[in-house]
This record gives structure tokens, sequence and C-alpha cells, in this order.
């Protein structure tokens, strides 16, 4: 009977098979590629800054009307399929936010960053809690939160600054009970680098 004779690998100065130190060359390779992407769409994504106001209607009723903010979230598009990509979500800069003092053209910013460069198709403020203070009777007053996501279109460019002032509005339905007080988005405006392109309700 002949037997085959077993073959061994050749080793390196080190005693391990080459194969070995290919693999692991090809791992660290990998590695340090993804590394290498991550920090290539923070380096040349763009600005982002979302700002909050309220539209003047019921909150003159208000001693104080604060938002806490848990989230706010942007949807990169992906054709017709709305809402079917994945939120991003944004980690607020600024959480508490009196509404009575961000009326008519003052706003306050919510989010400030870098976000990688894309489209994106909506946008959703999700807030942990509203707590207003009614100026007549000084006594807390319950506020429904009606803040769903809404369609906005708006791009992120490489080295660009985008800028989103969401327009608030609270209104009072106690004229058509069970409804009370309650919080809406009334529009918004769009800005690339300093320049409105978009503005909902238009005027």
């Amino acid at each position: 009977m002949t037997f085959i004779p077993s073959k061994s690998f050749p080793k390196d100065e080190a005693g391990a098979p080459p194969e070995r130190h290919l693999l692991a060359a090809v791992i660290f390779g990998l590695l340090v590629l993804t590394l290498a992407l991550l920090y290539a769409g923070k380096a040349f994504g763009g600005s982002l800054e979302i700002r909050v106001k309220d539209h003047r209607e019921a909150i003159g009723d208000f001693f104080r009307l604060e938002i806490i903010v848990d989230t706010v979230r942007i949807n990169p598009k992906a054709g017709a399929k709305f809402w079917q990509t994945g939120w991003k979500d944004l980690k607020p800069s600024l959480e508490k936010v009196d509404l009575t003092q961000y009326v008519g053209k003052r706003s306050v910013t919510i989010f400030r960053g870098k976000v990688s460069q894309g489209s994106f198709d909506g946008i959703h403020l999700k807030l942990k809690e509203i707590e207003g203070v009614l100026k007549k009777s000084k006594s807390n007053a319950p506020i429904k939160d009606l803040l769903g996501p809404i369609r906005l279109a708006f791009s992120v460019y490489q080295k660009g600054e985008t800028l989103i002032i969401l327009d608030l509005v609270v209104t009072d339905m106690s004229d058509h009970p069970p409804r009370g007080y309650e919080l809406h988005i009334k529009g918004y405006e769009l800005f690339a680098d300093g320049k409105l392109v978009d503005k909902v309700p238009p005027g």
C-alpha cells in the first residue's frame, strides 16, 4: 500500500502559515476602509439646523408653554415609498423650549450639527411632554400633542448649510368639546445657504 506523504505549509519567521497573515491583512484592510467611509460620511456632510417658533393664535392664553423635545427625526428619500426607508434620529441640542418666548419672527435652535449629505423627504418633531400654564387661572392646561411626521423635501450638501424653521401653532378647540388645546405644525420655512427656497404656507 502506498501512502501519500502529508504536506506541511511553509512557515514564516514567526512560525505562522502565510495564509493566516494574509487573512489578518484582509480583515485589517476592511476595518480601515469601514472607518474611512464612516469618517467620510461626516467629513463630507453638511450643516443642518432646525429651529422652532409659534404662530400667533391661542399662544396668548398662556403664561408659559414649554415643550420638551425627545428627538428630531428626518427621513432619507427613497422614491415613492414615503416613511419606508427608516428614520434617522437627531439628538436635540436644546430639549426644553418655552414657546411663549418665540412668536412671530423669533425662533430658537433645537438642533444644529453635521449630517451626511443626501436628500430627505420628511421630518418629525417628537416630544416627551408639553407643559402649559394659563395666564388667567395660573393653572396647568392639558395640551394634546398632534405633531405627526410631515412631508418636507430638503437636501444636505457637502459644506452647505440647510436651515429648517418649523412653525408650530397652539389652537383652542374648546368650542368643540371634548377637545381643548392642541399643538400642531402650521408650516415651515426652508433655507439653503441663507436663501429661502420653500415656505409652507406660502406668502
